[in-house]
């Protein structure tokens, strides 16, 4: 095998005319330290001039990057804001049209999903597209959901050079062990003996940390004892409160079963008790985990004000407001 540090790059590349509204879709690989492939997908209008990077992160699941989905994937066209490439990191062991419907999670996943390796797989393919991409012109905005936020927060803490983060429904004020135990497994509105309930909780949580095996499941198919490890104690407060980055944090305002909203708003005041000037929170009304059940005109409205957000820093007011609030008010 050739050396762990040498890319290994299989472009498929669909050529066309110099145009924004031709997109070239490029499938490649490149190593990771362990000597796994690490497989990413750039899409770009082709421009000759150089382009950002929009890094597009997933949440969590056996789920591939170019699978059908209304989640709002920021794919490049015509009329974007800023022209820029989309950047998207693949999961270990997923195909890239893999959904939710298509059975058990591969042993590849399994083995290597966790919180720590999507974050180190990501920073390896910006480093390798740094040396080799010579479209970019070295900006990066970052936009993450669900695990995919947790995923930015930290890729934002190892990469102060983003340029702007949106973060959406990761929570951070409160780590995953307390959404378990306080809204979830154990809540103590409604829990007759929670001291047991508890203990028996607590007891899992030793189990898996002391035995980060992929081989068990725990909470979901897709969520190995491995993964739930690097999970389990992220709490976000601490290193965003000296990050200088501009960071949008959206949060659904019924959102509980997936990430409580509390747990964002916890992030939030911490953030504003230690004086962090770089932040801007949206709670989207009546949206829970994501916006598949708000209207269409709001869920255009809010991966609409995202991506200006993300492209520009500034939203149009009545825009922000049909996305935030459901009316389409000046504010």
């Amino acid at each position: 095998m050739i050396g762990g540090f040498l890319a290994l790059t299989l472009s498929l590349a669909i050529a066309a005319p110099a145009s924004a509204d031709q997109v070239l879709h490029e499938d490649q690989s490149v190593l990771s330290v362990d000597e796994r492939p690490i497989r990413f997908y750039v899409d770009r209008p082709q421009l000759e001039q150089k382009l950002p990077i929009l890094l597009v992160v997933d949440g969590s699941g056996c789920i591939g990057q170019l699978r059908q989905s209304s989640w709002g994937n920021f794919a490049p066209g015509p009329a974007d804001a800023v022209p820029y490439a989309r950047l998207m990191v693949e999961k270990p062991g997923v195909e890239p049209t893999a959904s939710d419907m298509d059975g058990d999670c591969s042993e590849q996943f399994l083995r290597n999903y966790s919180i720590e390796k999507r974050v180190f797989d990501h920073l390896r393919v910006l480093q390798h597209l740094a040396a080799n991409a010579d479209w970019w012109n070295g900006e990066i905005y970052l936009w993450g959901w669900s695990d995919g936020g947790d995923i930015g927060a930290q890729l934002v803490i190892y990469r102060p050079d983003i340029k702007r983060a949106v973060l959406g429904a990761m929570g951070g004020g409160l780590t995953m062990a307390e959404h378990f135990e306080d809204f979830w497994a154990c809540p103590p509105d409604t829990t007759p003996d929670r001291e047991t309930c508890l203990a028996d909780l607590r007891e899992n949580f030793r189990r898996m940390e002391d035995n980060p095996t992929w081989r068990e499941t725990w909470s979901g198919k897709d969520n190995s004892w491995r993964v739930w490890a690097t999970r389990l104690r992220s709490r976000l407060s601490a290193p965003p409160a000296d990050n200088r980055v501009p960071i949008l944090i959206l949060h659904g305002e019924l959102d509980r079963d997936n990430t409580p909203v509390e747990s964002a708003r916890k992030l939030v005041a911490h953030l504003q008790e230690t004086g962090n000037p770089a932040f801007t929170y949206w709670e989207i009304a009546g949206m829970e985990h994501g916006w598949n059940d708000l209207p269409k005109a709001r869920q255009q409205a809010i991966v609409s004000a995202m991506s200006d957000w993300l492209l520009t820093g500034a939203v149009d007011p009545r825009k922000r407001s049909l996305a935030v609030d459901g009316v389409a008010g000046d504010r």
